[in-house]
């Protein structure tokens, strides 16, 4: 995982990236946007994506994530925005065609943020991973701080109609390593639902 995963670097902050709907003039267009969030999931992230969705009058859209990780609480608000618009996603990123995506990573923290999409697609070149959440801060007593994150994600997970049994895979795994979801765990869990 890049420098950019413990949040240090020139990428700590989410890139977003909004591209109106293509074809228009053909009448191929179906009013939806393709909106790209790549980088670390900061704890401003749903702020910022909240003010362009506004600002451009995004009612219906495509979000494609390529992300490290980052903030898990930020992880969430970026996934109750998404909900709240009836936004879908995926994992992926742009190449130098900006109308063309590739596979992407969303790992850590980014796989709660994809939950929030009503329909979640992964493509096949693209990987959904995780690991246990820890915190920046230095805490008087770590069991509080485990608790606490396990009852948010869970309630959260259940809110999205995903497996809260994800929260119990991620606890497992060591914080400085990520394991990669199958597509059949993923769908198992209900991560991925298309």
């Amino acid at each position: 995982v890049p420098s950019s995963a413990s949040g240090e670097g020139p990428y700590d902050t989410l890139r977003i990236e909004a591209m109106p709907p293509v074809g228009a003039a053909d009448g191929a267009s179906d009013g939806r946007w393709t909106i790209l969030l790549d980088g670390y999931i900061d704890a401003l992230a749903s702020s910022r994506l909240s003010a362009l969705v506004a600002k451009k009058g995004i009612t219906e859209a495509d979000v494609y994530f390529n992300s490290p990780g980052g903030s898990l609480i930020a992880g969430m608000d970026v996934g109750r925005l998404l909900r709240q618009r009836g936004f879908d996603t995926h994992v992926g990123k742009r190449t130098a065609d900006v109308h063309e995506l590739i596979g992407g990573v969303c790992y850590s923290a980014c796989p709660f943020a994809y939950a929030g999409g009503v329909r979640r697609d992964l493509r096949p070149d693209s990987v959904l991973g995780v690991h246990r959440a820890a915190s920046r801060v230095p805490l008087p007593e770590k069991g509080g701080f485990e608790s606490l994150v396990s009852q948010q994600a869970t309630e959260y997970l259940l809110a999205m109609g995903v497996s809260p049994e994800l929260f119990k895979i991620m606890s497992q795994v060591p914080h400085d390593v990520i394991r990669g979801l199958t597509r059949g765990e993923a769908e198992r869990l209900m991560l991925v639902n298309e």
